[in-house]
């Protein structure tokens, strides 16, 4: 019997999910490959964005199940644990709850699908929407609040400053006492140990500042708070554009240092 730690995640954005349950002819190399390796597919954010590909709703509950896959923790207690654990980096697992347990139900894909078609899961994804909508507005509005340097454009050098501001003020607002606590030493506070708010700054900044790129798509919302666990993850596969830029951060800054990033090309290579 396969047994698994549930303990190293690889992270799959939403598209290479989609491809997998439109391909149940790689199911058994992948599912070689998870055990091969020790991994286990994390889940979380993209369940919203999947509750709208209604014909693919059975096959996803089914590779869920089938293949080694878990529920991870959200952002908002990744980001909590990342405060606990300053100055050092956080430690505790991503885990949830392992979908292979389902095995042991009658029908255990059932309780995956069922959640998929759920109204609560439908409202999550009307909110993210919604929320997708505004962001374009608000890059606008606040692009401005981080000028470029003096040469009128914005450089690579200008990457950690930004990611600074970002987790400084993600902080502030969310986690305030903690913040408060730092007054009149911030030389006490590394915010370079919340990696999931840093990746997410790193990704907009190479994106939307130096990439002088628009947020046009209703999915570049979504895209950006998919990212709060892949410095967690011991694997990443996504599309090409965001791969892309992910292996640009990694080479000018100290983080996804032991995270292996691939698209979807992977699935041809990994032979």
């Amino acid at each position: 019997m396969f047994e698994f730690t549930f303990s190293r995640f690889i992270y799959l954005d939403t598209n290479i999910i989609s491809y997998l349950a439109k391909n149940r002819s790689i199911w058994s190399q992948l599912f070689n490959f998870l055990y091969e390796n020790d991994l286990c597919i994390g889940i979380n954010v993209q369940f919203a964005e999947l509750c709208d590909a209604k014909s693919l709703h059975r096959d996803l509950a089914e590779l869920f199940v089938l293949l080694p896959s878990a529920s991870i923790k959200t952002f908002d207690e990744v980001v909590h644990e990342e405060v606990k654990a300053h100055p050092q980096i956080r430690s505790d697992s991503l885990l949830l709850f392992p979908y292979n347990q389902l095995l042991l139900e009658e029908d255990g894909p059932t309780v995956i699908e069922d959640f998929l078609k759920s109204p609560k899961l439908h409202e999550v994804r009307k909110n993210q929407l919604r929320s997708a909508k505004q962001f374009k507005k608000r890059h606008y509005q606040l692009k401005p609040n981080f000028p470029p340097s003096k040469s009128g454009n914005y450089t690579r050098q200008q990457a950690d400053e930004f990611a600074w501001m970002w987790v400084i003020q993600h902080l502030a607002i969310y986690h305030r006492d903690f913040m408060a606590s730092f007054k009149d030493k911030m030389e006490e506070f590394y915010s370079e140990v919340f990696l999931s708010l840093r990746l997410i700054a790193l990704v907009m900044f190479y994106k939307y500042y130096l990439g002088r790129r628009d947020p046009n798509k209703l999915s570049d919302f979504a895209d950006l708070f998919h990212l709060y666990a892949i410095p967690y993850c011991k694997t990443v596969i996504m599309e090409r554009d965001l791969c892309n830029i992910m292996h640009q951060i990694r080479s000018h800054h100290n983080i996804l240092e032991t995270t292996s990033i691939h698209n979807i090309d992977f699935f041809e290579d990994w032979k």
